[in-house]
């Protein structure tokens, strides 16, 4: 006599467990799409959309030199955007492929950006090379952009456009005018809680600021200016005696500060830079 047999529809327990790879897959696929769309394009995407309606036609125009290193991931360059915007300039981006270090090339591309100023970034360590340092104690270095950048700012200077040096557009600023870094100890300058700086007196930056004291400033770098370039001077340090800030001694507009204006939004010190330097490129 035959039997009937049945089909057994339950699932197995060792199917979940066969499952969870697959379902991990696709959400960790997802997250990766969100990122891409809103982070790396649609966030960038909104920036430059609110740059272009928030500034006028005639808002002097800034040549920036991005940063290039990991944090560029963070979003670091949609806040000097945001910063540069809120105190009225347009950047215009420029990196080494576009012109490669020689300087007919970059003075023929500031032509027809018909730019008004130089923004130098952040980013990672100048080549040691450059001004007799220790290789091994760099990190994240980019000489073609180290490069490059030398070579604007001797363009930009040439042209008397206002530059301004932002953490390593403070050390790029020095080495172009044959100055050196050091490599800091410890992590008193890499610091989320920052430090306190002294401004000199009689100096670009201290006028700017009214003000020869900040009681901190946000700082991020291990490395800073040892022996200080030609026809600079220093215009405020920090704690150690670090140098913290070097202006152009010449006419033209030239600041750099080894702190982060572009991320203190509502600090009026900080925001008084920003706007000087757009007034100077106006």
């Amino acid at each position: 006599m035959m039997t009937k047999q049945t089909t057994n529809l339950e699932p197995s327990p060792d199917a979940p467990r066969r499952c969870w790879p697959r379902r991990l897959a696709l959400a960790l696929g997802a997250l990766a799409l969100v990122y891409f769309l809103g982070y790396r394009v649609l966030v960038p995407m909104g920036v430059d959309r609110w740059m272009q309606y928030r500034l006028p036609a005639d808002a002097p125009r800034i040549a920036f030199s991005p940063n290039d290193t990991w944090l560029e991931e963070l979003g670091a360059n949609e806040a000097y955007k945001i910063s540069l915007t809120r105190a009225g300039g347009r950047l215009v981006e420029i990196q080494h492929g576009d012109t490669g270090a020689n300087p007919q090339r970059i003075a023929a591309w500031l032509e027809q950006n018909k730019i008004d100023g130089v923004l130098l970034a952040g980013g990672g360590d100048v080549d040691p090379h450059l001004y007799g340092g220790d290789p091994s104690q760099a990190s994240s270095v980019n000489r073609a952009r180290d490069d490059f950048e030398i070579a604007l700012i001797q363009v930009a200077e040439k042209k008397r456009l206002p530059i301004l040096g932002i953490c390593r557009g403070c050390q790029i600023l020095n080495v172009a005018h044959s100055g050196t870094l050091q490599k800091l100890k410890g992590d008193r300058h890499f610091d989320v809680s920052g430090h306190p700086a002294d401004l000199a007196g009689g100096s670009r930056l201290s006028q700017i600021m009214d003000t020869t004291h900040l009681s901190r400033v946000g700082s991020y770098h291990r490395q800073a200016a040892r022996e200080l370039g030609h026809n600079l001077r220093v215009s405020a340090t920090g704690p150690d005696g670090v140098i913290e800030a070097i202006e152009g001694t010449g006419p033209a507009w030239v600041v750099a500060v080894q702190w982060h204006p572009e991320l203190e939004v509502g600090d009026p010190k900080q925001e008084a830079l920003l706007r000087a330097f757009v007034r100077a490129a106006k």
